[in-house]
């Protein structure tokens, strides 16, 4: 009777409509575990470039107080800081490269957030928006010597060669803080610092472009139109052509 009553149970149970107790249990999938990418390496990476500043800083303070009383403070030395910033080429050159390293990390955080879908590790990125940022700048500053050579206008040049790498380090000084919230926070208080970030580029570009005009009315050597001309072709141009690419 006891294997009768097995027997008639198993046959039951085997038809189940709900539970399989026919067949070899099978074992659950095994799903690897995923820690989504942190943003370690945009801390790291501000904490080198404030390291970076704050040597610089240190080892330059006499050239970065200069600096910054050229830019923001107009007093009746100034034609003198210019010459004591002019002279110091060390520093001058430290702090060009900080720029580059600044801009092409903000570069970097750009490209990553209109491009989310981008497969590219940000460290690579980061190194290619600094190289880029290089090759452009040196690029403008040799074109502008050999235009200066050329034309006879080295006096003009230089002036606007300092001009630009002197909108540049100041750019890169007041892009720090804003990077840390750009590259550190949620997304409501980054798009604010984005919006900060573009409207006080757009403004120092403007300040520059100004100064420019300033510089040619004075010199009198290169009309208004042909600096309108080269900044078409050297300024405004290759900028659309990079974000074309």
């Amino acid at each position: 009777a006891i294997r009768e009553n097995f027997k008639l149970s198993r046959e039951l149970l085997s038809k189940h409509p709900y539970f399989n107790f026919r067949d070899k249990a099978i074992y659950p999938s095994y799903n690897k575990k995923i820690n989504p990418p942190g943003k370690e390496i945009y801390f790291y990476i501000v904490a080198a470039l404030f390291l970076l500043f704050a040597i610089l800083k240190a080892s330059f303070d006499k050239y970065f107080s200069d600096l910054i009383n050229l830019f923001f403070r107009r007093s009746l030395k100034q034609r003198q800081l210019r010459q004591q910033v002019v002279q110091n080429a060390l520093p001058s050159l430290l702090f060009n490269i900080f720029f580059v390293i600044t801009i092409g990390f903000y570069a970097a955080l750009g490209i990553e957030r209109t491009e989310p879908h981008l497969t590219l590790p940000f460290w690579q990125l980061f190194l290619y928006a600094t190289a880029g940022a290089g090759l452009i700048y040196s690029g403008k500053f040799l074109t502008l010597k050999f235009i200066g050579w050329v034309f006879r206008i080295t006096r003009l040049t230089d002036d606007y060669i300092f001009l630009t790498f002197l909108v540049n380090k100041i750019i890169a000084l007041l892009l720090l803080p804003l990077i840390i919230i750009i590259a550190l926070t949620e997304k409501e208080i980054n798009a604010i610092a984005w919006t900060l970030s573009l409207l006080l580029i757009s403004g120092l570009f403007l300040y520059r472009y100004i100064a420019a005009i300033q510089l040619v009315r004075k010199d009198k050597s290169i009309s208004f139109f042909h600096f309108i001309l080269y900044v078409s072709a050297f300024e405004i141009l290759p900028v659309i052509i990079l974000y074309k690419a």
